[in-house]
Formats: structure tokens, C-alpha cells, sequence
């Protein structure tokens, strides 16, 4: 059955019409972008594959190429991949993303509150959330002697 009513999955949260961030990586300057929110889920998985090197390394390639152009992200991976630069690693990369999303995290915030969403909720405030008040119990227990 056909309607003329469409959802407009488009409108609304739009992180790239965010203006882009200076960031200061190894000494030179970039412009990086506000990261996708499925950003999370990178990192779980570079956790999850704390023993598989190469796909440590696609997932690293994959968190630059979110907040930086191709060309940026490939320069700062050959810094990541230089073993002279004691600097620039997986974890100078995830605290910097980490970092930028922190940035964007108020303009997002309105951007959803624009759109009358509400507040993304981890599992255990989703859980909180849900639980009635606990009810008190009249009944005391009885004084030991």
C-alpha cells in the first residue's frame, strides 16, 4: 500500500553541518570533524581485537578517516606506523577522538533537543529508569536479644 507520507530520515541530526575543529597532532595543525556516533563502536571492537594486529590497525585507519580527510588520515597513520615517533600511537589516537567528540558533544546535544529527542541513555541508566521506587516494608524485623 502506497502513501504520500515519507520519513525524512535526512532531517535533523547532521553531524557534518557542524563547523570543523583545529586539532594539533605531533607538532601539525588539522581540521577534523565531528565524528559519527557509532564511534563507540570502534573502539569496543579495537578492544575486542587486542591480539589481532592487523585488524587493530584497520580500525585505527577507520577512527582517522572518521575526523580527517583521506589524505590527513593517511599522514597521521604513517605517524602512528613510525617506529621513531614515540608519540603518536593507538592511544594518542582514541584520546584524541575521544577528545573532538567531547567537543561537538553541545552542538549535538541541541541538535537533539532540536529535533525533540531525547538524551542517548547508557544500559544502566535505561535501567534506572525503569525500576519502580523501591516500596518501604512496614514490617519490622524483630530486636535480637
Amino acid at each position: 500500500m502506497a502513501t504520500d507520507f515519507v520519513i525524512d530520515g535526512d532531517a535533523g541530526h547532521d553531524p557534518d553541518a557542524l563547523p570543523p575543529v583545529s586539532v594539533r597532532i605531533d607538532g601539525e595543525v588539522y581540521a577534523a570533524r565531528c565524528p559519527k556516533d557509532s564511534v563507540g563502536l570502534l573502539f569496543a571492537d579495537l578492544e575486542g581485537r587486542a591480539d589481532d594486529v592487523s585488524a587493530q590497525r584497520e580500525i585505527v585507519q577507520q577512527l582517522l578517516r572518521m575526523i580527517l580527510d583521506d589524505e590527513d588520515a593517511d599522514a597521521v597513520m604513517d605517524k602512528v606506523l613510525d617506529l621513531g615517533n614515540r608519540r603518536v600511537g593507538i592511544a594518542y589516537v582514541t584520546d584524541l577522538v575521544q577528545k573532538i567528540a567531547a567537543h561537538y558533544e553541545p552542538q549535538l546535544r541541541a541538535q537533539r533537543e532540536e529535533m525533540g529527542a531525547s538524551e542517548p541513555q547508557n544500559r544502566a541508566q535505561r535501567r534506572t529508569a525503569q525500576r519502580s521506587p523501591a516500596k518501604k516494608s512496614a514490617a519490622k524485623k524483630p530486636a535480637r536479644s
